[in-house]
């Protein structure tokens, strides 16, 4: 292990990097570390090992990083306990490790870690060039941050050889019946809805002040080529013979020309391996359902979120309830199937317009049904700073027992989200089964289990 204080000059590329993903009660694949781990390796470390909290408990983390020269621990707000747990430990059994931060965690919260003695460095915003710049030795100060990256096609496809995929893999195929993976097909999101952190409020796709910590302004969306899209599922498809393909963008049709595009691509290609995607409603319509059967697109992932025309308008989505119908009609007459997302706890919400909302999931007929309570994480508008004093490692996006409306209790929320699913128990997706089961989505109460306790519990 690296002892000097100059990195770059006492190791290059012989350096030892382990990246954790902090623990959370759902799994999936830690894209944003498998591409960092790609741009590092591109540019001379090939020591680059992932560890998913999900799967490996502390000890075993421990492990993994005893004789790391930089350990980087990345997460969301909820994981943001485990990775102080993580970060402590590990630098008190090797202290001459760097200890880096970063992910949404941080980026949209970084007071929340500056202070941390064992911290060495924070990053805010994109990982790749930051990393990068802490391995190399060319960034010193504790808090990095660098302007996105323009051109996304210059990171090499996700590195799949630092991590173990077969543990992801298996189980989508315990639930799904097929074995599974996801791609990127872009990054950020050009959209402002108000209940998200990925879009305009509190997207970390942007460069920070590393002095002020203000954020200057974001970089909201970056398509990639459909060439290499469909080149990397080529690859993973025949490496890993998978059998089912997610995207793991905010929206694949952030533009009709992105998602045509990719379709067009993979027919070209003879990609012929079934995918689903996250897709807007205002964008739906036959042009696009007929490039979507034809690229073996099965599965349409759609905000339905309220059927109250206020709330639409509030969450400024851009969509309207005329749009929501015609794209769950058009979609079903070219039997994709279409899976529905839907939140209730807006500002405005009533048990009317939750009944308006119901009303509005009868008619559209999804095959796959989805409810959550509005979670006010940091980076939506509803994020407030007494929030701060909640126990987010016991907050799930799917549920909560803080957050209320002046018409709802969080009891009410909580009720209404019970009942739906009940009603709806026959089209649940998968991680509304497996929580509602486990007791994490419930009626009254608290919730039933620590979540950080339990992270094992989804396999």
């Amino acid at each position: 292990m690296c002892t000097d204080s100059s990195f770059k000059t006492c190791c290059g590329n012989k350096m030892k990097i382990t990246l954790v993903r902090a623990k959370y009660s759902s799994v999936w694949e830690p894209q944003n570390l498998m591409h960092i781990s790609a741009y590092l390796k591109a540019n001379g470390f090939q020591d680059v090992t992932i560890v998913d909290g999900f799967f490996n408990n502390d000890s075993q983390i421990l492990d993994q990083c005893i004789d790391a020269d930089i350990v980087g621990i990345s997460g969301t707000t909820p994981q943001l306990k485990h990775m102080k747990i993580l970060g402590e430990s590990i630098k008190n059994e090797n202290p001459n490790c760097k200890i880096v931060f970063g992910g949404f965690a941080v980026s949209l919260e970084p007071w929340k870690a500056t202070n941390l003695p064992y911290v060495d460095h924070i990053v805010l915003g994109e990982g790749e060039k930051s990393m990068l710049d802490i391995v190399s030795g060319v960034e010193q100060k504790k808090i990095v941050s660098n302007i996105p990256i323009q051109d996304i096609d210059s990171i090499p496809f996700a590195d799949r050889d630092a991590i173990d995929l077969e543990p992801y893999i298996q189980i989508a195929k315990r639930d799904e019946g097929r074995r599974v993976t996801s791609v990127v097909t872009e990054r950020g999101c050009a959209f402002g809805c108000t209940f998200c952190a990925e879009g305009e409020f509190g997207t970390i796709w942007r460069k920070y002040d590393t002095e002020t910590l203000v954020k200057e302004r974001a970089m909201r969306y970056r398509g990639r080529n459909p060439k290499l899209v469909v080149q990397e599922m080529i690859e993973t498809r025949d490496r890993f013979n998978i059998e089912f393909f997610k995207t793991s963008d905010a929206e694949t049709n952030p533009t009709r020309m992105h998602f045509l595009s990719l379709c067009k691509e993979m027919v070209e290609r003879k990609l012929n391996v079934p995918w689903g995607c996250n897709i807007r409603v205002d964008k739906v319509d036959e042009e696009i359902c007929q490039y979507a059967v034809k690229a073996n697109c099965e599965e349409f992932w759609m905000g339905l979120e309220s059927a109250d025309e206020g709330i639409l308008q509030h969450i400024n989505k851009g969509i309207t309830l005329d749009m929501i119908k015609r794209a769950f009609k058009v979609t079903k007459n070219y039997g994709i199937t279409r899976r529905m997302y839907s939140f209730i706890g807006s500002p405005m919400e009533t048990f009317a317009t939750i009944k308006k909302t119901e009303d509005l999931v009868d008619e559209v007929e999804p095959d796959v049904f989805g409810v959550c309570v509005l979670c006010p994480y940091p980076g939506t508008i509803y994020w407030k700073k007494e929030f701060d004093d909640i126990d987010w490692s016991q907050v799930d996006e799917y549920a909560n027992t803080f957050w209320k409306t002046e018409n709802l209790t969080n009891e009410d929320l909580r009720n209404e989200q019970a009942r739906l699913i009940k009603k709806y128990q026959n089209k649940l997706a998968t991680n509304f089964n497996k929580k509602f089961k486990s007791g994490i989505i419930k009626p009254t109460g608290r919730l039933l289990d620590s979540l950080q306790q339990h992270p094992m519990r989804f396999q």
